[in-house]
Parts: C-alpha cells; sequence; structure tokens
C-alpha cells in the first residue's frame, strides 16, 4: 500500500525563508523517507508563493491527476489562508463569509481525491514587520485577523469532520525570518505538529506483511501492536 501526500498551500508550504532544510514540507518529507517502517511514502509540495484559498481551490483537481492513484493511501494536507488575511488599501483580500465557502469546499473537493483530509492552521507575524510589510506598503498583516480566520478554519474543519491542527501559539512571531514567513526553527516546529496528524493516517505496509510471517521472537508483532496503539491515539 502505497502512501501519497499532497500538500496545498502558498510560500509557507513551499518552504519560503527555511535555509536550513527547505521548509516544513520537505521535513516531513525527510523523516517519512528516513522511517524504515513505512513501505512507500510520496510527498507532493503543491505549494504556490501568494495564493488564497480560492485560487488554490481553482487548481485542486487538476493537480490531482496523475499523483493520487486508486490504489493508494491518498492524503492531502490543506494549508492556506495566511494571504486571504492581507489587507490592502483597508481591504481584507477575501471577506470572511467567501473565506469560510473556501475552506469547505477546498475540504469537500479533498475529499473527491483523498480518503484523509487535514488542514494545517495559520501562523502569526510579527507585526511591526508586516505593518506593512517592507516590499510593498499597502499590504498589511495582522494577528488578529489572522487569528479570526484560523478560528474559521477550525470551525469549519470541525463542522466537516476534519483534522485541524493549531499552530498558532507554537510559534514565536519575533522569531519569523521576514516577519511574515518562520524561520527555519519555525519550520521545524509546524513539521513536529502536522507529523503527528500524518503518522495517525498512514500505512504501514511492510511491518504489516513482516508481522504476517513466521516470528518466533514476536518482534514483528509486538511493533505491530504498538503502531496500532499510536494510530489509535
Amino acid at each position: 500500500m502505497r502512501n501519497k501526500i499532497l500538500i496545498f498551500g502558498d510560500s509557507i508550504t513551499y518552504g519560503q525563508r527555511d535555509l536550513v532544510l527547505g521548509g516544513w514540507t520537505n521535513r516531513l518529507k525527510l523523516d517519512l523517507a528516513n522511517d524504515s517502517s513505512i513501505a512507500s511514502c510520496h510527498v507532493f509540495n503543491m505549494g504556490i508563493s501568494g495564493q488564497t484559498s480560492g485560487e488554490i481551490l481553482a487548481r485542486l483537481d487538476r493537480e490531482c491527476e496523475g499523483r493520487v492513484l486508486p490504489d493508494a493511501n491518498n492524503i492531502i494536507i490543506l494549508a492556506c489562508g495566511i494571504n486571504d488575511t492581507q489587507v490592502s488599501g483597508g481591504i481584507v483580500r477575501t471577506p470572511e463569509e467567501e473565506f469560510a465557502g473556501n475552506v469547505r469546499e477546498l475540504i469537500r473537493h479533498a475529499r473527491m481525491h483523498a480518503s484523509k483530509v487535514i488542514y494545517l492552521g495559520l501562523t502569526p507575524v510579527d507585526e511591526s514587520r508586516t505593518n506593512p510589510v517592507w516590499w510593498d506598503r499597502s499590504k498589511n498583516w495582522k494577528n488578529e485577523l489572522i487569528i479570526k480566520y484560523d478560528g474559521i478554519i477550525e470551525a469549519v474543519c470541525k463542522e466537516e469532520d476534519v483534522p485541524y491542527v493549531h499552530v498558532y501559539d507554537s510559534i514565536d512571531e519575533k522569531g519569523n525570518d521576514d516577519g511574515l514567513h518562520p524561520s527555519a526553527e519555525g519550520h521545524r516546529v509546524i513539521n513536529e505538529k502536522i507529523k503527528e496528524a500524518v503518522y495517525r493516517n498512514l500505512k504501514r505496509e511492510r511491518v504489516l506483511k513482516a508481522a504476517a510471517r513466521p516470528d518466533k521472537s514476536g518482534f514483528f508483532k509486538r511493533m505491530l501492536r504498538v503502531l496500532r496503539k499510536r494510530d489509535r491515539a
């Protein structure tokens, strides 16, 4: 059973400003690749810098084609919303009601391609450097709005019965590399948070097959029981 993980998001998903290991998505990929209990796991980074929930929704179905397979354990991680909170000229880029609708549609479209969907929450910004941002004095990001939109994500996930991974309180906004994007340390923290949810949904074909073989020591059967118990936790 192959594991296919597609991660849709923006510049933070892409790995912006993590000059050590290329972002939390790449860190997750490396951790999974080095886990010998997983037979096969492909991680696709579908992050595009600057995109909003609506822009990601517009491409999700198309980009799933050829990447998800009917005989695989397909997992989609949604990680977007920070760009929707951008304020320019006093106008929020994506109004709250529209954002809630986009989150709901992202989840529902993701379910058309994957049996498991996970939504990663938003990260804080350092307002001393994002109000406004240095590269465009007309654009602002504020934590008050980010918290509100993160709450919308959590509420919709609860209604749709989808795991929501809260990271806002675990990221040091003052440690953000440029005020908006998490530093390498921030990406490390995000990976540790999302990895817990991912591991609960992985298939471990290699361990399952090994446990089915004669095993006088009982090692593989004990390992299988431990993994199953962790998956249920």
